[in-house]
């Protein structure tokens, strides 16, 4: 009796819950019935005047377990859908109008980020691309793992941290060391031997006081740590470090490789700029936005949307809308 009780239970598991005839405003279905299976197809489609939500001009809808899969909708020809944006995403306006900004190590490669609805139809809707200087997935290092959660892309001057298998080390006799997006390129890969076998003869770390003058790094802040064993790189702001932040002298009387500090910023001259208020230079740090008052054309203030991104400008039009939440 326990055994059919079982078997019965898991039955009804399986097959699901029936769904109920669907509702949908300006529209229609196919097939009509008052009842549907557990996994049923639906078609729809539109009144004149109306469209889905989806990309053509019917769609489906599927029951799961007494629930429809997705919600049918129709809109007024004249509404634009949201788009999906790959790689990317987007911020609605108060105007109607979408921001569309890409995910890290992609760009839209001077297409314009602003798309305005036209008559049901959104204005070219640009493609986040693989940025030229963003790096591909690290390369594998025999008896190594990349510390962090996978990534297909990488934006330029990112950072992995590689850690040797117990019982190996890097070349500088380390668990760990980090290789850093260069150009396109990763450099600064480890390799992890064992570590009964050192792979040269400068593998031994001394006081940095055998090195002689300290490494001039541009924009960069050095300060020694505990016990002179090594010298800790920092950048000035808006200076970016490219590199491994920590330098150590090897026995034989030469430092270990030198980080760069490189521009992480853009520099907004106003001046070159006629539809902009000259206010003079503006730092703006990468991936970060400003708001320049534009000339006024109209009663209403203007603004315009300026980023940096990978170290270049992206100005928008000047537009009215830009103004909430900027005047305080």
């Amino acid at each position: 009796h326990d055994l059919l009780t079982v078997f019965l239970s898991v039955s009804a598991v399986d097959e699901g819950e029936p769904c109920g005839a669907p509702d949908l405003k300006n529209g229609y279905f196919l097939p009509v019935r008052e009842s549907h299976p557990h996994g049923s197809h639906v078609t729809y489609s539109c009144d004149a005047g109306y469209k889905t939500t989806e990309e053509g001009w019917w769609a489906t809808i599927i029951c799961q377990d007494g629930v429809w899969y997705k919600k049918p909708e129709c809109v007024v020809d004249t509404v634009c859908v949201l788009p999906v944006i790959p790689n990317g995403k987007f911020k609605q306006n108060l105007n109607g109008s979408l921001e569309i900004n890409c995910n890290a190590g992609y760009s839209l490669n001077g297409q314009d980020n602003i798309v305005e609805c036209h008559s049901g139809t959104w204005s070219a809707v640009p493609l986040c691309q693989k940025h030229p200087r963003a790096c591909g997935e690290p390369p594998v290092v025999p008896n190594a793992v990349v510390t962090q959660t996978y990534q297909e892309v990488f934006a330029a001057y990112s950072k992995v941290e590689y850690q040797c298998r117990q019982g190996f080390l890097t070349e500088d006799r380390q668990s760990k060391k980090s290789a850093y997006c260069e150009g396109g390129n990763w450099a600064g890969i480890p390799r992890c031997t064992r570590a009964a076998e050192p792979t040269d003869t400068q593998t031994t770390f001394v006081s940095i006081d055998n090195c002689g003058e300290i490494p001039h790094v541009p924009n960069g802040l050095p300060e020694p740590q505990e016990q002179q064993r090594s010298l800790k790189y920092t950048c000035q702001n808006f200076y970016k470090l490219v590199g491994p932040d920590t330098v150590v002298c090897h026995r034989g009387g030469t430092w270990s490789e030198v980080p760069k500090c490189k521009e992480d910023f853009c520099l907004l001259d106003t001046t070159e700029y006629s539809d902009l208020i000259n206010s003079g230079n503006t730092f703006i740090r990468n991936g970060g936005t400003e708001y320049p008052r534009c000339v006024d054309k109209w009663t209403l203030k203007n603004y315009a949307v300026v980023r940096c991104i990978d170290g270049n400008l992206s100005v928008s039009r000047c537009k009215y809308q830009y103004k909430h939440n900027l005047d305080g």
